[in-house]
């Protein structure tokens, strides 16, 4: 057995040992990419091209994928009510926008992390808040990697660091003051779920429990994509166009002995350069212009042109190397190639059928996750441990959709006994919630018009009807 405070360098030693890459990761997220290679003593022109080349497609990868990630609400054993009130506390910790940290993270740094607490201003509504995986490590069980020992969470508290070490039964605060300072024990107290309060969000799991970044696979399709951005963006500035060329012509003024004429100042003294030579004077062979021609002094001068290069080879491997980008991000080309034109309808659903299966494999390890979450809500709202055993995670639907074919596959099966709420839950933004809504709203408005309310399909203010009575009506009818 080992003790509280070798858990607790144990999991600084292994926060540290992942900031480099923790860094790495976020930095090529944010699209904070290194510059394509230039040799050194390059011009300020040319080093504003490097800065120009990379394209932040790691970051539109991982934001399409989020951002179709969208948990609606919980379905359990028990009646609606229970599942309403259990969800209650997913809304009321504002985890409606926030649950994509958590998911962002999994796909950036193979770890989204969601910690879960009693809440001692409103017992029945546990606190629950995404966390840094920069900030938490999670001690596994090595008889079971699925499980966990122990956890530790550490932040800076002005000058100060503050470390927490979280067991099943209790939980030990440490502060440290100031840089290389020992931690001192500052307060313990009981574990009141009496389980690690810390659940992981891993998209790719292996046997071992060990996570894999997604991101690290598009790392050097997006060095590549940012290269050939660099190639392209120098042939556009410096080869363009046509070049003019000179051969045979010397510019620097000489005297009548043949040695160059320096140049000098004010002073009348020569000008040096920075090896101490003198500066030759150069004479200009003039302006190109319409009305204007070139004069060169010697019989051994020439002038030619050189064509310009043709960018469409480079526009052609940029879109090569962007299409192997999307094929890797199991992200539609579509998303990320601009020129994506006279595709057919069914081919851009077929295009989205990569990203569908990977929105649900997602959907299907963060499930999982959100399961365990909420599990550990109910144990801290007083709930016992074994309440939550059959629970199910209702995903909003935000794949494309064509409401037409909806409406028309409804129109025939559901007078056949098909349920309306199957083909309402496909709907744009439908949830649990709104469906049930919907489902009320027809059932007032066929009430009503079973009753005689010819303005029951009319948009406009209706009658007051006495709903239950119609009901009533309905049934003995």
């Amino acid at each position: 057995m080992t003790t509280v405070m070798e858990d607790l360098v144990k999991g600084q030693l292994k926060l540290g040992e992942r900031k480099p890459q923790h860094l790495f990761r976020q930095n090529a997220y944010e699209g904070k990419h290194p510059l394509p290679f230039a040799p050194e003593g390059v011009s300020k022109e040319y080093e504003a091209l490097r800065e120009m080349a990379p394209l932040p497609l790691i970051r539109l990868a991982v934001r399409t994928t989020c951002q179709r990630l969208r948990a609606g609400g919980v379905r359990t054993g028990r009646d609606e009510a229970f599942d309403a009130d259990l969800w209650r506390i997913w809304d009321r910790n504002n985890l409606g926008s926030r649950q994509r940290i958590a998911y962002t993270n999994g796909i950036v740094h193979d770890q989204g992390l969601m910690s879960v607490w009693t809440n001692s201003k409103d017992k029945s509504t546990p606190i629950i808040r995404p966390e840094s995986p920069d900030a938490v490590y999670i001690e596994p069980d090595p008889a079971d990697p699925f499980s966990s020992l122990w956890a530790t969470k550490t932040w800076a508290d002005k000058a100060a660091t503050v470390s927490v070490v979280y067991y099943p039964d209790r939980w030990v605060k440490f502060r440290s003051e100031g840089s290389g300072k020992a931690p001192v024990h500052v307060a313990s107290g009981k574990n009141p779920l009496g389980r690690v309060p810390f659940v992981s969000f891993v998209p790719e799991i292996d046997a071992v429990a060990a996570g894999v970044s997604i991101v690290d696979s598009l790392v050097g399709p997006q060095k590549a994509i940012d290269t050939m951005r660099f190639n392209l963006l120098l042939a556009a500035q410096f080869a363009a166009y046509r070049q003019r060329i000179f051969t045979g012509y010397d510019p620097v003024v000489r005297d009548v002995d043949g040695n160059p004429v320096p140049m000098v100042d004010a002073e009348g003294n020569p000008v040096l350069d920075d090896n101490g030579y003198a500066v030759p004077m150069v004479s200009s062979p003039g302006r190109v212009g319409v009305d204007r021609a070139l004069v060169f002094p010697g019989e051994l001068t020439k002038v030619f042109d050189l064509d310009e290069s043709d960018l469409k080879n480079y526009v052609t491997a940029l879109d090569m190397l962007v299409a192997t980008f999307a094929a890797v991000a199991q992200v539609p080309p579509q998303y990320l190639i601009g020129d994506f034109k006279n595709v057919s309808g069914d081919l851009m659903v077929a295009t989205e059928a990569t990203l569908r299966s990977f929105v649900l494999d997602l959907q299907t390890s963060y499930g999982e996750s959100i399961k365990e979450v909420m599990r550990l809500a109910s144990i801290a709202r007083g709930d016992k441990p074994d309440t939550l055993v059959d629970i199910e995670v209702d995903w909003k639907d935000a794949d494309p959709k064509n409401i037409n074919q909806i409406a028309s596959a409804a129109s025939q099966m559901v007078p056949n006994g098909a349920p309306l709420s199957m083909f309402l839950e496909q709907m744009p933004g439908a949830t649990p919630r709104t469906v049930q809504r919907w489902l009320k709203e027809s059932l007032e408005q066929l009430n009503r018009a079973l009753a005689g309310d010819s303005a029951a399909g009319d948009s406009g203010p209706k009658p007051d009807v006495n709903v239950e009575g119609l009901r009533g009506n309905v049934d003995n009818n």
